[in-house]
């Protein structure tokens, strides 16, 4: 149970409209919430810099950060939840815990910490800590394993057996571009091409800058087979996504081969009830877990029954299912 009234200092970073998601539930709860983005900037050369050359923007984060310590020496919140972080400095964090001595702070990651710098420094700071990624937990026992959510728009998706016919896309794929991803959807589709005539796809690649996109193409291997023509430089909105989700059999999801934590899109098609095709493995461990939902495949040579995209959802136990929406996954965190 969340505990209302209670002022809440919330910082994470512009994520496909996430960050408000969460902001509008706490407040639903009864929390007033304050947000602020984790980076000064969520443009594609800030992110870049705060990655692989910090030195170069200290001041600016400094400056970012000393403006939210400063405004929390006024409202004094009662609880600092932070997802991510990734450029919140430790001595920035340390400044806010003694303005704010009183306040409960909460950290949150929905990337292995792994893949970021200097994340273990800071999690001494927070009282309680949590990841998506199991392995994450399994190597510091400080921190709670948390999988990730669904908003209230997937649980609208759900219909009737008699409506989920009603579909004209047979395997989706919306994502961002990373690592292998371009190339494993390729090869699940050229796949299924072969084994089921006039299979329905639909893909949407995105990339959030053409200029990193083309500096990409220039130094990793994996982004030069990658057709400009073939990438979109705006993300969907959440409203599209939903459309496109309640259009389809199943959904692909391909995992960064660097993490084990389930991703979004994963937990999202437990709450749309929608079939998912994944590459992450270790989906097989989770309660939720139905191979008649989930096919595991591999992602050098996906094989994807046909029987598997074209039968029903098997249903879940609705306690399971109520446990990953995003009430429950607030309702965690902050008991």
């Amino acid at each position: 149970m969340i505990q209302t009234d209670q002022r809440v200092l919330f910082i994470a970073p512009r994520f496909f409209g996430y960050e408000k998601e969460i902001q509008y539930e706490l407040e639903t709860a009864g929390c007033k919430v304050t947000w602020y983005d984790d980076r000064p900037s969520s443009s594609a050369l800030m992110k870049a810099m705060i990655r692989f050359r910090p030195e170069l923007v200290t001041r600016i984060i400094n400056d970012y950060f000393d403006s939210i310590v400063e405004q929390a020496k006024i409202v004094k919140y009662d609880t600092v939840f932070v997802i991510k972080g990734e450029a919140f400095p430790s001595i920035k964090i340390i400044a806010l815990t003694k303005v704010l001595p009183n306040a409960r702070f909460l950290y949150y990651t929905w990337d292995s910490l792994q893949n970021f710098k200097n994340s273990h420094e800071k999690l001494q700071y927070f009282d309680k800590i949590y990841s998506f990624d199991r392995f994450d937990c399994i190597n510091n026992k400080n921190i709670r394993h948390l999988p990730l959510f669904y908003s209230r728009a997937y649980e609208v998706l759900v219909k009737p057996d008699e409506l989920r016919e009603m579909t004209d896309i047979d395997l989706l794929f919306l994502g961002s571009i990373h690592s292998d991803r371009y190339a494993v959807v390729k090869r699940i589709w050229i796949s299924v091409m072969a084994k089921i005539a006039n299979i329905r796809l639909y893909a949407h690649f995105f990339y959030q800058s053409k200029w990193v996109f083309l500096v990409q193409k220039i130094f990793n291997k994996q982004f030069r087979e990658i057709p400009w023509h073939d990438i979109k430089w705006d993300s969907l909105c959440i409203k599209d996504t939903l459309k496109l989700i309640a259009r389809s059999k199943a959904i692909v999801d391909i995992h960064h081969p660097g993490q084990t934590g389930l991703t979004m899109r994963t937990i999202e098609c437990l709450g749309a009830k929608k079939k998912l095709i994944t590459t992450n493995s270790d989906v097989a461990v989770y309660d939720f877990y139905h191979r008649e939902n989930i096919l595991i495949i591999d992602r050098f040579s996906p094989i994807i029954p046909e029987d598997f995209i074209f039968s029903p959802f098997h249903s879940i136990d609705e306690e399971i299912y109520k446990k990953y929406s995003l009430r429950e996954w607030l309702a965690e965190i902050f008991s």
